[in-house]
């Protein structure tokens, strides 16, 4: 932990069989991983000059010291661990990684190009979810590593590698909207008519996430084979942009119908309707409120527990309330469909849902009159009862007097 050395000559003076006991025993980790990661150098070396098999040694996680030191970008205990072992290059952790996919994943480029100097080999193999270093590289972020071993390892198959999606390092760019990482491939030459096991090429990804006024805006410097020509040999003309290159793959009309649908855009969260029908989106609200507030109102007559006297008012009420509610719902439907429907649709439907309006108009206008008419006439009722209760209340009284 503290990387003392003195203390390590200590305990060995007391136990030559320290580190063999350290081999055998089933460590999370052994003392040369502890240094590796935290460091330590001069302890690495003399770890290493004492066991030089605990270099080859892997913790829980199939990571070597060689790993550990890779990932933290120690230059000289890479170099320690190479001078001791440099087929250590090729062991894998429990991703399939070995300490140079690790340096290239986390940029360490002084680590890397040593590495890569030692090993040029173990730059091909292949880590989980079939990706090749430069993969990892895109994946990162990793800018400059990715330029480095573009520059040296100059295989044409090996840089046009698919994943087990089918996604070349381009289709990763792509997905990451790395604009630059998209210009640096092309420019070196990366197919750009592979598909991933989707059917899409890179552009065609591109094209799915992006929107066509921002993919538009996406430079890139077509590949001087592909410069004037589409695949039937016919001139391109216009911007090299990420949006011309697009027919190459021979989904001119998709790109096009999408561009269409999204010509105008809207920000997530904003509502579409408001924007495009600010005079519908209003009576949409309206009606869609009252019908939720009515609704409410039902519900809370019919649970409030009124006393059973007033059982036939109560009655009404509900009635009333959920006929507004009905009503403001309809209307809700109506709004929506207007907003919604095809102009050209509209036009066949405008009959339909006019007449269909018009019948429920006058059928909850008819059932509306009819229960005032029913409610006047028990009140009615109820007043003339009252008052002619209370005339002969008066006449007995008048009689016994």
């Amino acid at each position: 932990m503290r990387g003392n050395v003195h203390s390590l000559h200590e305990l060995l003076t007391k136990d030559k069989l320290l580190l063999d006991r350290i081999m055998i025993e089933n460590h999370i980790e052994s003392p040369l991983h502890i240094a590796a990661m935290l460091g330590h150098s001069k302890f690495v070396k003399e770890i290493v000059a004492q066991k030089v098999e605990l270099a080859m040694e892997q913790d829980s996680q199939g990571s070597t010291p060689l790993h550990l030191a890779a990932t933290k970008g120690y230059l000289k205990i890479v170099a320690s661990l190479l001078r001791v072992n440099p087929e250590t290059c090729f062991v894998r952790d429990k991703y399939e990684r070995n300490p140079l996919h690790v340096a290239a994943m986390k940029g360490h480029m002084d680590v890397l190009k040593l590495l890569v100097r030692e090993r040029p080999d173990a730059t091909r193999a292949i880590v989980e979810h079939g990706q090749t270093i430069l993969h990892l590289c895109v994946k990162y972020n990793r800018m400059e590593a990715l330029k480095f071993l573009m520059d040296n390892l100059g295989d044409d198959q090996f840089k046009n590698l698919q994943d087990e999606y089918g996604n070349s390092i381009l289709h990763l760019a792509a997905a990451n909207k790395q604009t630059k990482t998209i210009v640096f491939l092309i420019d070196k030459g990366v197919n750009l008519k592979i598909k991933n096991f989707k059917g899409f090429t890179a552009f065609g990804l591109l094209a799915q996430g992006e929107s066509a006024g921002r993919a538009s805006n996406i430079k890139v410097p077509v590949p001087q084979t592909l410069e004037n020509h589409d695949p039937s040999g016919q001139p391109v003309y216009g911007s090299n942009t990420v949006t011309a290159l697009h027919p190459l793959v021979g989904e001119e009309d998709k790109r096009e119908i999408k561009q269409k649908w999204q010509a105008k855009m809207h920000t997530a969260g904003e509502s579409i309707m408001a924007d495009k029908y600010p005079d519908g989106y209003k009576s949409f609200v309206a009606c869609n409120t009252m019908s939720f507030i009515s609704s409410l109102g039902t519900i809370m007559l019919l649970i409030s527990g009124l006393p059973l006297k007033w059982r036939r008012i109560t009655t009404w009420i509900v009635m009333l309330t959920m006929c507004v509610a009905i009503s403001f719902t309809a209307a809700t439907y109506a709004i929506s469909i207007w907003v919604f429907t095809p102009p050209k649709q509209l036009e066949t439907f405008n009959v339909i849902i006019s007449s269909a309006l018009l019948a429920w108009g006058g059928l909850i206008a008819l059932l509306f009159l009819w229960h005032v008419a029913r409610l006047i006439q028990k009140l009615v009722r109820k007043i003339l009862k009252y008052v002619h209760k209370a005339s002969t209340e008066r006449k007995l009284e008048d009689l016994m007097v």
